[in-house]
């Protein structure tokens, strides 16, 4: 397995608004201005201490420094890949957003909607910078063995479009996937497939909540109890046992709260059950707000496999829990339910939650099973990609939905749990 840390590069004038509002930049070779290099040495900080083998870059300065000052710490050179340059605007290039969107309505409009049939006048289009873009990537990692971790800098378009296109998400949904100046995204690449580790983390930039339109959803997997750290006799299918958390769990549950503390939360909604419950008390507490037990939330039922490790179940049933690990989307458990029954009504809770809570913050907790059902759900995902996004112990989620519509804003981020001197 190959790791990838894949980058947006720090903030330029031009991401901001300054001279006449923010614009479409891509090849223009901005530099990055003074917040860009301190949010470049905060990145380069918090990843001081990654085992990373390799730094690569976009030619384009915003990118190449961002890199260059990350890799510095690690005594690494920074290799340039053209095939990691920002969009060709072509005729759009340099120009305020605005003032396009006003000089050409349409196109305008068809590149915010349909930005997969859209190409720019005398530039690119997506499926172009798609193709360059992942020949860049996989000329990378052809020249990487497993257990390595590469460093790849580049560009707010090339970073969704990368993401669209690892994930099968398909460019249609170029804008469903945010990608914040400096963010960091963390993918996993074995055997031809990519993982999402993580999407979007900016906690080392200590950035407020930032609101956008509609409801916007904190999706948080429970902390940790025995049974998910291998303790008596190793890992179990928990399910609807109802397990409370342990001292790390609850440990985690109060870091959850701490990184929640400034959000404007007005509702908190959890899975009945108590390892769910206890991570949400915390914060309840601290903001006066009630935990409201929702049964759409609650944990697959794993019927007869309830209870038992992952050892037992493969001697009992070795062909389902092939079909488990291989086909997830086609199990139905014995005596239990299948992925398609626990994301009907997990993804009816919160479609109910968002009515409810239009224009609000709400918090909901919830369980591994359920939360991977639901972002692959709301990234529009089969269920056949539920191993291919990881929902790791108290981890956050932010998802926007309007209209019936989810937009990703941050998937499986547990910076709130590493030590303070990290």
């Amino acid at each position: 397995m190959i790791r990838i840390i894949l980058v947006r590069h720090g903030q330029t004038a031009w991401n901001v608004g300054a001279d006449g509002g923010e614009r479409f930049r891509g090849r223009t070779d901005m530099p990055l201005n003074d917040t860009g290099v301190a949010q470049a040495l905060a990145l380069a900080q918090r990843l001081a201490q990654e085992p990373i083998t390799a730094v690569y870059s976009s030619p384009l300065q915003r990118a190449y420094k961002t890199a260059e000052i990350i890799a510095q710490p690690h005594q690494l050179p920074v290799q340039v890949l053209e095939g990691l340059s920002s969009m060709d605007y072509g005729d759009w290039q340099g120009r305020p957003i605005a003032e396009v969107a006003e000089t050409s309505p349409e196109l305008y409009r068809l590149w915010k909607e349909e930005p997969h049939k859209f190409r720019f006048p005398n530039g690119e289009g997506l499926n172009d910078l798609s193709a360059r873009a992942m020949s860049a990537l996989n000329s990378i990692l052809r020249q990487h063995n497993d257990g390595e971790t590469v460093l790849v800098v580049t560009h707010q378009v090339v970073t969704r479009t990368l993401i669209c296109t690892m994930l099968e998400l398909g460019i249609a949904r170029y804008w469903h996937v945010g990608q914040d100046v400096c963010c960091l995204n963390v993918f996993e690449h074995e055997n031809g497939v990519f993982t999402a580790v993580q999407v979007n983390d900016t906690c080392h930039l200590n950035a407020p909540p930032r609101h956008a339109r509609g409801t916007r959803l904190l999706l948080v997997r429970h902390g940790q109890t025995a049974w998910n750290v291998g303790a008596s006799n190793g890992e179990h299918f928990r399910g609807r046992i109802d397990l409370p958390l342990n001292e790390v769990g609850l440990a985690q549950a109060q870091a959850i709260a701490d990184r929640l503390a400034a959000e404007p939360i007005t509702a908190i909604y959890s899975s009945p059950l108590q390892r769910a419950l206890q991570t949400a008390q915390p914060i309840s507490e601290r903001l006066g707000v009630p935990v409201q037990p929702h049964p759409g939330l609650l944990d697959i039922n794993y019927g007869a496999w309830q209870g038992l490790t992952p050892a037992e179940v493969a001697q009992r049933w070795p062909e389902l829990h092939r079909q488990w690990l291989e086909e997830p989307e086609k199990l139905y458990l014995p005596n239990g339910e299948s992925f398609d029954i626990v994301r009907e009504r997990a993804l009816a809770a919160v479609h109910d939650i968002c009515a409810r809570h239009p224009q609000e913050t709400v918090l909901l907790t919830a369980h591994q099973v359920v939360n991977k059902v639901l972002v692959c759900a709301m990234l529009g995902l089969s269920n056949a990609y539920y191993w291919r996004v990881r929902q790791d112990n108290a981890c956050l989620n932010v998802f926007t939905c309007q209209d019936g519509r989810f937009n990703a804003v941050l998937i499986n981020d547990t910076c709130h749990l590493r030590p303070a001197t990290s």
